[in-house]
Parts: C-alpha cells; sequence; structure tokens
C-alpha cells in the first residue's frame, strides 16, 4: 500500500487518519499477459495504479487496434472516462505483461469523496493531470512531424522501447511500422 500513498501523496499531503480510510478501500488485482484489464463495451469498475507490468489503451477502428496510449510502474491505468461516467467503455485496456494493479472501486472512489475532503481535491488533480496531458497528445498528433512525434516520445518515455512492440509504439506515434523503423534506426 505504499505505492498508494505515495502516489496520492504526489497530488496532496495525507494525515494519518486520512490514510487510515483510504488504505483499506484499495485492493492488489493481478492480470495475465494479453488479459483485459477492461474491454470495449464494459464499464470500467476500478482506477488503477500501476504496481508491476505494462498495459495498452486502445480501441478498434476500420479493422486495426489503435493505440492511445501506455501505462506502467507508478503510473495510472484504467479506462477513466467509462470508470467516470459509469458509461461503456470506448477503449480496451490490455496487459502486454504480467501485471499487478492496485485498484479502488467507483462507490469506494465517491465515498472517500464525501468522508475525507482531501480526498476531492486528489481526484479534482487526477482529472487536471489528464486532461492536460490527452490536450497535449492531440496537439501533438495534429502539428508535428512523425519524426517529431518519435523524438518527443523518446525524451519522454525512452524505456517504451524496452517494455512495448514496436508495432504499438508505431500505433501510438500513428506512423506505420516501416517509418518507425526507420526512424529509429535514424537516431
Amino acid at each position: 500500500m505504499d505505492l498508494v500513498r505515495r502516489t496520492i501523496e504526489r497530488y496532496v499531503p495525507l494525515r494519518t487518519d486520512e490514510w487510515e480510510r483510504i488504505a483499506p478501500r484499495w485492493a492488489e488485482h493481478a492480470f495475465s499477459k494479453g488479459a483485459a484489464v477492461c474491454a470495449v463495451g464494459q464499464v470500467e469498475e476500478r482506477f488503477y495504479i500501476v504496481k508491476s507490468g505494462v498495459q495498452r489503451l486502445s480501441f478498434p477502428h476500420d479493422g486495426q487496434d489503435v493505440c492511445v496510449g501506455f501505462a506502467y510502474d507508478g503510473s495510472w491505468c484504467g479506462e477513466y472516462a467509462s470508470f467516470i461516467s459509469r458509461r461503456p467503455a470506448r477503449f480496451d485496456v490490455v496487459a502486454l505483461t504480467d501485471s499487478v494493479l492496485v485498484g479502488i472501486g467507483h462507490d469506494d472512489l465517491q465515498r472517500l469523496y464525501a468522508e475525507v475532503p482531501v480526498m476531492e481535491r486528489f481526484g479534482r488533480l487526477i482529472m487536471e493531470e489528464l486532461l492536460l496531458g490527452r490536450a497535449t497528445r492531440e496537439i501533438e498528433q495534429m502539428s508535428l512531424s512523425a519524426e517529431e512525434r518519435y523524438d518527443r516520445l523518446m525524451a519522454r518515455s525512452p524505456h517504451l522501447l524496452q517494455l512495448v512492440p514496436q508495432k504499438d509504439i508505431a500505433s501510438y506515434l500513428r506512423m506505420t511500422p516501416e517509418t518507425f523503423s526507420r526512424l529509429r534506426r535514424r537516431h
């Protein structure tokens, strides 16, 4: 549970009494390589922090699986829009490796928002972070060349090359696997 506390405290400080109310609401969930954390059409029941492993967020489009993101050690994982809205997921979240995620259920998080005031601030700050990340990604996808997108990803997350299949990184960067390979050889 240290991971959960450290993660929450990146956003808000916690007193001991607050942590004692928060900790029991989180639980570990194991997913084997290839397992669905959440699938298109399901309502996401939990929001997770990745303890170990790598997950891919994608959606089916024109017969292809279009990658829109990855989650790995210490990052958030799940289909957050579905988790918040309680509507069917539009994205698949799949474990690329055996994974352990520490999750909290929707109802438990809503109770914490009501019972532990600092948790509402935590929830708002997560939402702001996710929204800012999505907006930045959309602008980069629309305004940068393939090489610039590749360079930005390598500056931000070079370790993905060791964690994720190249075809998934190429899809995430909106380029063909051939273009990705060519850019990788150049750098």
